[in-house]
C-alpha cells in the first residue's frame, strides 16, 4: 500500500513569513434616501431617480471586510474570525442595520448616503480597531459593500 503524501512539517511551512487576506461578509438592512439638499427637486430626480423619492428606500446590503497580514504562527491564524465577527456587530450591525442611514446614523447627517459614502464610513470605523487589537502586522485591505445583486462599490483606503 502506498503511504499518502505528507504536508510538509509545520515548521517549513513558517521558515518565511506569508502575506494572507482573510474575508468575512455580513449582511444588514437599511434604508436611505438620496437627495442632495442643494440641488433643485428636479436636478435630484435627474441625478439620483426613483432613489431621491420622499421616503426612501431600501436594500439588503452585504458587506465584506478583508483583512491581510501575516499568519501566527501558535494559531494558524491572520486573525481570528470570531473575533472579526464580534467586532463587525458592534460596529456595523449594531450601527447600521434596520436603520434609516439619512436619519439613524449621525456620522452620515448632512451628507448623501450613497455606498460610495457608506463604504467609505466603514473603513474609517473599523481601521483603528482592527490594526489596535494585537502587535501582529494586520490591516484592513478592502470595504467592499454589495448594493443589490448587481451594484456593488469597493474602497481600498486611497
Amino acid at each position: 500500500m502506498k503511504e499518502k503524501n505528507t504536508p510538509q512539517a509545520p515548521s517549513a511551512l513558517l521558515e518565511r513569513p506569508r502575506k494572507l487576506y482573510v474575508t468575512r461578509t455580513i449582511e444588514f438592512n437599511a434604508a436611505h434616501r438620496l437627495h442632495n439638499p442643494a440641488f433643485s427637486d428636479e436636478k435630484n430626480r435627474l441625478v439620483y431617480g426613483k432613489c431621491s423619492s420622499l421616503h426612501g428606500h431600501g436594500h439588503n446590503y452585504q458587506l465584506e471586510i478583508t483583512l491581510g497580514g501575516t499568519m501566527d504562527p501558535e494559531t494558524g491564524y491572520l486573525f481570528d474570525l470570531k473575533e472579526l465577527k464580534r467586532i463587525l456587530e458592534e460596529e456595523v450591525t449594531a450601527r447600521f442595520d434596520h436603520r434609516h442611514l439619512n436619519y439613524d446614523v449621525p456620522e452620515l447627517e448632512g451628507l448623501v448616503p450613497t455606498t460610495e459614502m457608506l463604504a467609505v464610513l466603514v473603513w474609517d470605523i473599523l481601521e483603528e480597531r482592527i490594526e489596535s487589537i494585537d502587535n501582529r502586522e494586520i490591516s484592513l485591505q478592502a470595504v467592499k459593500i454589495h448594493e443589490t445583486g448587481k451594484n456593488s462599490v469597493s474602497y481600498l483606503g486611497e
